[in-house]
């Protein structure tokens, strides 16, 4: 197993290793997330706050021309007494500033489950995000690329809690991300 584990990254580290067909300029990648909250609180425990998560997210990209790029994210995000998992579909315009380097700007859509728990009750909610993002590209080889970005998540997910009389209202999902993607 550690000898095909060995091949397989120095294949992917390797200028000369590309996949034909779909492969081509598809990118995998994992990215840690850094999400803030903004939450209101209807009912017996009215108020409003903003909390603060870490997550992971798993990435597809597909490039077109060197500046279009179209991603889908799963991601899933923990707090102190909720989850939120995502699932967004987005398009980027790339601006190159050199051979290495690109910035970009883009779109949304979207759906995220909140799922909320604690000592007292448990319920989860569905909603719609959507948003724009504004990161920047460092292509460090052929296979390898970092990436980082903020995401703008306006959204409003409204979760009834079992045995009480709160809702919970998400009204934002923005982040900031760092991602390493794998190339073919």
């Amino acid at each position: 197993m550690k000898n095909i584990c060995a091949i397989f990254f120095i294949l992917l580290l390797s200028t000369k290793a590309n996949a034909e067909g779909f492969f081509d300029n598809t990118i995998f990648g994992i990215a840690f997330i850094n999400q803030n909250v903004d939450i209101e609180v209807t009912g017996t425990n009215a108020g409003s706050f903003s909390d603060s998560g870490s997550g992971l997210g798993l990435y597809l990209d597909k490039y077109y021309k060197k500046k279009y790029r179209f991603n889908s994210t799963l991601s899933y995000v923990t707090y102190d007494t909720f989850d939120i998992t995502e699932l967004i579909f987005s398009a980027d315009y790339l601006v190159p500033v050199s051979p290495q380097i690109s910035f970009f700007g883009g779109a949304a859509l979207g759906g995220a489950l909140q799922t909320f728990s604690d000592s007292s009750a448990s319920d989860g909610a569905l909603g719609a995000v959507y948003g724009v993002q504004l990161g920047g590209i460092v292509f460090i080889n052929n296979n390898l690329m970092l990436e980082a970005g903020y995401r703008l998540r306006p959204t409003s997910i409204e979760t009834e809690i079992t045995g009480s009389t709160d809702i919970v209202t998400i009204d934002d999902l923005s982040e900031t991300y760092i991602s390493l993607l794998l190339m073919f």
